[in-house]
């Protein structure tokens, strides 16, 4: 994201997430009510049109490809929404979601009800996301908003301020945030998570292989400004999970969720690169 602009590419997860809502994935039973209270006017007449358009039986190129954009970005959603559930099924009583952007699981999951939710991410996007979240729902979650200047501050320091509690266990999802960072970066990350995860604790990272990703799709995110540098395979992130004491109970794929969600149908072919990782301690 470039200075204190609202990351563009936290909109464009959001807007996937309101395609899918509109029921334009092949996922029947999404629902996000919430995505669409974080769109910019353009994104939300983006939603409508395409949602007018696919229920006249319309099937151009602009419909396929916002089909797309709701299941790549619905089924990552639902893959990691599972894994929340459980974390907090095992007793986890704290959230802390990384780059939290317009994340709308605290306002949309009932499971998250007493539980304290970190979101932590730069002041721009934050600020933008704090205008509208009073519209929403009232949460049943007790939300701190916790902003990041990754530049001057640690995660350990500002979760240490906002009242994080690192011996209780804590479900992480750090969705969406790891192919920007370079792999040092995303070490020492991991290194503060680690020293603020008791035993008991899970970590739900979504990273990219090394699977060449299209030319359009990088050039698209290297002009906003939120090029994505790195990749994993999944061997390389269990070693660098396993470094700082995590375990990996489940590594899955595009393809795994398309066939468990979708029966299969979903159009995945342009996002197999994407993978969630689910470590415990």
């Amino acid at each position: 994201m470039k200075g204190d602009r609202p990351s563009r590419t936290a909109h464009f997860v959001a807007l996937g997430r309101a395609m899918a809502d509109a029921g334009l994935s092949h996922l029947p039973e999404f629902r996000d009510p919430t995505a669409r209270v974080f769109l910019s006017e353009k994104g939300t007449r983006s939603v409508a049109k395409s949602r007018r358009a696919f229920g006249e039986g319309k099937r151009g190129f602009a419909i396929r490809a916002a089909r797309v954009m709701a299941d790549l970005i619905g089924l990552r959603t639902v893959a990691i929404d599972r894994a929340v559930r459980e974390a907090v099924a095992a007793g986890a009583r704290q959230l802390v979601i990384l780059g939290a952007g317009y994340d709308g699981r605290a306002w949309r999951m009932p499971e998250l009800s007493g539980v304290r939710v970190f979101e932590v991410d730069h002041p721009a996007t934050q600020g933008d996301k704090r205008s509208r979240v009073s519209v929403l729902p009232a949460t049943t979650a007790d939300v701190s908003f916790v902003p990041i200047d990754f530049e001057r501050e640690s995660l350990d320091t500002v979760l240490d301020r906002a009242g994080h509690d690192r011996v209780s266990p804590t479900c992480w999802i750090w969705e969406g945030v790891v192919m920007y960072l370079t792999r040092d970066a995303m070490r020492a990350t991991l290194r503060d998570i680690a020293g603020r995860s008791a035993p008991g604790s899970t970590l739900i990272v979504n990273y990219h292989t090394a699977r060449r990703r299209g030319f359009f799709a990088q050039l698209m995110f290297r002009l906003i400004g939120e090029p994505q540098i790195s990749a994993w395979t999944p061997e390389e992130m269990a070693a660098a999970l396993g470094a700082v004491g995590f375990g990996v109970r489940e590594d899955s794929g595009m393809t795994d969720w398309n066939a468990r969600l979708a029966g299969g149908e979903a159009k995945v072919d342009r996002g197999v690169y994407m993978r969630i990782a689910v470590a415990r301690r």
